[in-house]
């Protein structure tokens, strides 16, 4: 689906000055000229080497030159078009589209009622039945919560089959590794009849391992996700202060080399891969050494996504409903609304954590889930602004109502206020009723939502014989790896 845009338009809440982008553009390029990247993938340094990067036979740090790396960002598309398995399922990244996508990687899951546990497939499969639900979610990602009953070396057959299955939005797939990309494709193409991924199925996330790292695994998966023409979303989650500089500038300076270095490499390896500038970085609390996801650092790195993706002409990738809060509180409310709220002011276009994350990533959780929903209707609805046509001014039913008078039983407030933003679990009655109601708190309302549309759901319609083509391999596949 392709969002419309905004009757009223709302200014990028841009931090940095055109003189500041090209100023990160060069300190990045110093990095990558002069210090260079370490490539831990033979055919990634090989391909490198044969474009006249200089690579260090015995470190594998790789230093690119300035002209292979900006020839490489030309080739990118400003855009493109994930495909779901129905065409009303298809969304637009980039151009002003912008996929929300549920939060990706948890170990652990917080249900309402329940203490927190490790998350096992089932869950999985409940947060695959919420995403294909919530309408404003439109791709269902790749690991929603990481199923700890699974078999590490088949959950990408697992996951990714189940994503095919459940639901018919995009979907993402694993870039550890050149095979298990590889058997992620090969699933996507059994399920579209299109074995030769013509189109953009399946996006995925490349991550880089700060300070200046590209791994064997993570460069392999990129450059066989970039083969298949299968969007690459290159994201360092740059610790400032730990991974990177603790001074912003810096941080984002490192980011950008290695979110370049991955860029040149897919486009390398197949010019014209659609590429996403990913940016999910932010500062450690040097207190307690941990992530800081929902602080207002990473809310300024969210806006750096939104500017250098407009500078390079790609899409972008960062924020979400982001917090570091245990449980859902204040804490979580305060910083998650923050977070999507600049996220989609910034005009970033792939939205991983839009939904559901908890606890620095390290938590799922189904009722933060269908709040973060919430949230992005409250941004959205923002976003969109308001008319100023002579119906929207309504000066005749002004000029017709008495002094003191109201608008409730007019025609144009019926026709008009239906308009208005109905939150789905926001409670907005009287005190009188809410106690009547049982006083209940947002996070008791939003498990009675996750179960109402857990009930309701339903599977896509999908045919059989590509049903029983992916169950059967899947099935040897996994035979294959466990044997």
């Amino acid at each position: 689906m392709t969002r419309a845009p905004s009757t009223v338009d709302t200014p990028y809440p841009d931090r940095l000055s055109e003189a500041g982008l090209d100023e990160i553009h060069e300190k990045a390029i110093t990095i990558l000229e002069d210090i260079g990247i370490e490539v831990g993938h033979d055919e990634g340094r090989r391909l490198l080497a044969e474009n006249g990067c200089d690579v260090d036979a015995e470190t594998d740090v790789v230093t690119f030159p300035r002209d292979l790396v900006e020839d490489a960002m030309d080739r990118a598309p400003s855009s493109f078009t994930l495909r779901g398995r129905s065409s009303d399922a298809d969304v637009q990244v980039g151009d002003g589209g912008y996929a929300l996508v549920p939060t990706g990687g948890p170990p652990n899951i917080l249900r309402y009622g329940e203490d927190r546990r490790p998350s096992t497939i089932d869950d999985y499969e409940d947060f695959l039945k919420l995403a294909h639900e919530e309408e404003v979610i439109t791709s269902t990602g790749y690991v929603l919560c990481e199923p700890n009953d699974v078999v590490e070396e088949t959950k990408h057959l697992e996951m990714v089959s189940r994503n095919l299955l459940f639901s018919d939005k995009p979907l993402a797939g694993s870039c550890y590794g050149a095979d298990r990309a590889r058997a992620c494709a090969e699933l996507v193409g059994i399920a579209h009849d299109d074995p030769d991924l013509s189109e953009p199925y399946m996006a995925s996330t490349a991550n880089s391992v700060s300070p200046r790292t590209w791994d064997t695994k993570m460069t392999g998966g990129l450059l066989e996700y970039a083969r298949h023409g299968q969007p690459v979303v290159v994201s360092p989650a740059v610790m400032a202060a730990a991974s990177g500089p603790a001074t912003l500038a810096g941080a984002m300076a490192l980011a950008n080399a290695e979110i370049l270095a991955g860029f040149t490499m897919a486009q390398l390896a197949n010019p014209g891969t659609p590429i996403v500038y990913g940016l999910p970085s932010s500062n450690i609390d040097v207190r307690y050494g941990s992530f800081a996801i929902g602080s207002p650092e990473g809310a300024l790195f969210v806006t750096f996504a939104g500017q250098m993706s407009r500078y390079y002409d790609v899409p972008a990738r960062a924020g979400g409903g982001l917090t570091d809060a245990k449980t859902i509180d204040e804490q979580a409310g305060t910083e998650a609304t923050l977070q999507m709220m600049l996220t989609l002011q910034s005009g970033i276009n792939f939205v991983l954590h839009a939904a559901g994350v908890l606890d620095s990533y390290s938590t799922a959780s189904p009722e933060k889930f269908v709040l973060d929903c919430d949230r992005v209707r409250y941004v959205e609805k923002f976003q969109d602004g308001f008319g100023l046509d002579e119906e929207s001014f309504a000066l005749d039913l002004i000029e017709e109502i008495e002094p003191g008078g109201h608008f409730l039983n007019k025609r144009h407030t019926l026709t008009h206020s239906s308009n208005f933003l109905r939150p789905e679990i926001y409670f907005r009655d009287s005190y009188d009723t809410w106690a009547e109601d049982g006083e209940r708190d947002a996070f008791e309302r939003a498990n009675e939502r996750v179960e109402d549309l857990l009930d309701a759901y339903e599977r896509p319609p999908i045919d059989a014989d590509i049903a029983a083509d992916i169950d059967r391999y899947v099935e040897e596949e996994r035979a294959a790896i466990l044997d």
